[in-house]
């Protein structure tokens, strides 16, 4: 009886478990057979890692559609945490060490000797094995320090104990140790984790792909990736306007971080990169990774596609900035080698800006001296260190006295005033026809008699000579008798002392005046009013801003933001983001003074280009140009162990002067006589109006290749 009851319960017990097995077989040939698909999706859905894509920048283009920053496809080498987390310390270090010693073999080193990889760690370890911070280094050292979660006052050998600890790198050689300290840091900085990738090291050889590719199997969790690397076309090229990229700055990440950056990723570091880099920057991709155990992809596909920035083209026109640029450097030079003490041997700096009057857009910015983007950061250490300070961009920030250049504002003030008050009974300002007496100096006697002084004895001098000749006299005597406030009334319709609208950090100036001395809890006094007449006091103007004001003069009075981008366009040029320049200019003042007015002070520069202060440069030239030369006094303008120091030299000028196109302004820091400048205005003029070149596309919807011609009118 026991024997069939243990029978039976061993048939039952055998029924459950072919039923299970079977159970278990029909739902494995259900996975493995009949909806495998479905499944293997499915799975891989879950399994695959999710890597960021990087989105191509927007490309920067002349108005002309030549390329200034584009993008050109190179090789990177990425870490991928999803892979390289698995191994142990000593294995990703052996990775590590391996990739450095392949990148100095085939790359080589920068020029300041440092590391073609990613490494802003700054400990120095000596050929004895000491450990140091390195120099000039202590927002790294910060970094470092609260990665490590160590104190402020914690010492460069405990960082390094603390890393050889946490990256298990004790017994190696302390250099060793440090190349792979640093590199370990780097990924924890750039928050290296399954969904960001590390750029372990950008723009490299194909010769180092091919080693990397060749020992896949060794370089676990490391890519070659075809990655967008940004490049200058030429790297001279209005660099301070251009700007350049780089990697996010730590005080930078977390403003940037909310706004989805990485702390891996590129930004725009200054001028137009920075300026437009919410228009530049594209938008990520995501895509799906799975590999196999050997480190292949066996699956892929992208749940968000990338998209590249849209392209900014600007109103610079390429050719018209390396002439302004070449002209402008020949000139400082120029004046260096004539070794006249006070006369421009000192000149050491300058700058040009060209704008078109009727639609103030920037044709040129340029800045001497410069540099070269693409050896920015080679030659950065250099290039702050000099004193003549070549990174400055003094076109845009740079504040400067305008001497006499600022007369003919102050001409049309007193005509403008004389006009508006002649039915008064007292009225101020100067009729166009009057005439005031210079003998050279004069006396004011408020202060005991000062004597203000003019450059020469012109005798008897209206309005149109007294620009033409630049008599201070003229300008002193009208000043007493319209008064700072109304001279400074029509300097602010003209732009002078305000923003033009440019962007890219541009200075605001400084309106001499009772004012501004205010808010430096200071007096103005009459003799103060002289001098800011001709150009002097207070008075500091950007180039930009003293272009401005010639603009407005030239076009009949009509004051519009400067811009430097004409339009934006998608990546591949196929639509526009934003109108052009021209569409959307903003009035910024319309001038209150007459055209006869604004004609007559015109009438004066013309005579200053034909028989006045800077006939010498265009009395024959094919072009009718109004114009005025200008020479600055700098508050350094004095003795200095037996050495003068020489005046600033600034000219501005329009053209033609009968149909005004473009204007400019020249400014050459103690480069003596403004007449002197008149040479870069002509240099500028002769590319603009007679240059044959024709290179270049339109970037109009239309396109096509267009004539020099048409591109002046376009």
């Amino acid at each position: 009886m026991e024997t069939k009851l243990i029978f039976k319960r061993c048939v039952t017990l055998v029924i459950l478990v072919m039923l299970i097995l079977g159970a278990y077989i029909l739902k494995l040939m259900d996975f493995q057979i009949f909806n495998y698909t479905t499944y293997a999706d499915s799975a891989l859905s879950y399994t695959a890692s999710s890597i960021k894509v990087t989105a191509a920048r927007g490309e920067i283009l002349d108005r002309y559609g030549r390329t200034i920053a584009s993008n050109r496809m190179g090789y990177a080498i990425i870490f991928q945490a999803s892979e390289f987390n698995k191994l142990k310390n000593p294995e990703r270090n052996e990775i590590i060490y391996r990739l450095t010693k392949i990148i100095d073999e085939n790359e080589g080193r920068n020029e300041d000797g440092s590391p073609k990889w990613e490494d802003s760690c700054p400990l120095v370890v000596d050929e004895w094995g000491h450990v140091s911070f390195a120099d000039d280094a202590d927002s790294a050292i910060r970094k470092m320090e609260i990665m490590l979660e160590l104190q402020t006052y914690a010492t460069p050998q405990n960082c390094f104990d603390e890393m050889a600890d946490r990256y298990e790198t004790e017994g190696l050689a302390p250099n060793v140790a440090r190349v792979i300290m640093g590199v370990r840091l780097e990924m924890e900085l750039c928050g290296f984790n399954s969904s960001t990738p590390f750029t372990f090291a950008g723009d490299i050889s194909q010769e180092t792909m091919q080693v990397i590719s060749e020992n896949a199997n060794f370089f676990r969790g490391v890519t070659v990736s075809i990655v967008p690397i940004r490049e200058y076309t030429e790297g001279t090229l209005a660099p301070h306007l251009i700007g350049l990229t780089g990697k996010i700055y730590a005080e930078e990440f977390e403003k940037l971080r909310k706004k989805g950056y990485g702390y891996n990723d590129v930004v725009g570091k200054f001028g137009v990169e920075k300026e437009y880099e919410d228009t530049l920057r594209g938008t990520n991709g995501i895509k799906k990774v799975r590999h196999d155990e050997n480190g292949n992809v066996i699956y892929s596909e992208y749940t968000r596609e990338p998209k590249a920035g849209n392209t900014v083209v600007l109103t610079i026109d390429s050719d018209l900035q390396r002439a302004a640029q070449e002209s402008i450097e020949n000139l400082v030079k120029a004046q260096q080698a004539a070794g006249i003490e006070g006369s421009g041997a000192d000149a050491n700096a300058g700058a040009v800006v060209v704008m078109n009057v009727n639609t103030f857009e920037v044709l040129a910015a340029a800045t001497y001296p410069s540099f070269n983007l693409s050896t920015y950061l080679q030659d950065y250490s250099d290039l702050s260190k000099n004193p003549d300070n070549p990174l400055f961009n003094r076109a845009l920030s740079g504040g400067y006295a305008p001497g006499s250049t600022f007369k003919p504002a102050m001409a049309l003030a007193a005509l403008q005033e004389y006009e508006n008050t002649k039915d008064s009974g007292n009225p101020i300002g100067i009729d166009r026809n009057e005439q005031i007496t210079c003998e050279g100096y004069m006396l004011l006697e408020e202060f005991g008699g000062q004597r203000f002084l003019c450059d020469g004895v012109h005798g008897q001098v209206n309005v149109t000579k007294a620009i033409s000749v630049s008599c201070n006299i003229f300008f002193y005597t009208i000043s007493q008798r319209i008064g700072i406030s109304k001279m400074n009334d029509y300097c602010k319709q003209l732009g002078l002392g305000s923003k033009t609208g440019v962007g890219l950090g541009e200075s605001v100036g400084i309106l001499a005046g009772a004012e501004e001395r205010a808010s430096r809890n200071m007096n103005w006094f009459t003799g103060d009013t002289l001098q800011a007449a001709i150009g002097q006091s207070d008075n500091r103007f950007t180039p930009m801003q003293i272009c401005t004001y010639m603009s407005t003069l030239a076009n009949g009075g009509t004051r519009y933001s400067a811009t430097l981008v004409k339009t934006i366009k998608s990546y591949d040029m196929s639509e526009t983001v934003r109108e052009d320049a021209e569409t959307n200019k903003t009035m910024l003042a319309k001038l209150e003074a007459s055209d006869t007015m604004m004609s007559i002070v015109k009438e004066g520069m013309r005579s200053v280009t034909e028989d006045g202060t800077a006939s010498d440069t265009f009395e024959n030239y094919q072009l009718k140009i109004g114009g005025k030369t200008g020479t600055a006094d700098t508050n350094q303008s004095a003795k200095h162990e037996d050495k003068v120091e020489s005046p600033n030299a600034v000219f501005i000028a329009f053209a033609p002067y009968d149909n005004p196109e473009i204007a400019v302004a020249v400014i050459g820091e103690k480069c003596g006589h403004g007449k002197v400048m008149a040479q870069v205005a002509r240099d500028v003029f002769d590319a603009y109006f007679f240059s044959t070149k024709t290179s270049g596309y339109d970037v109009l919807p239309e396109g096509g290749i267009v004539t020099w011609e048409e591109k002046r009118g376009s």
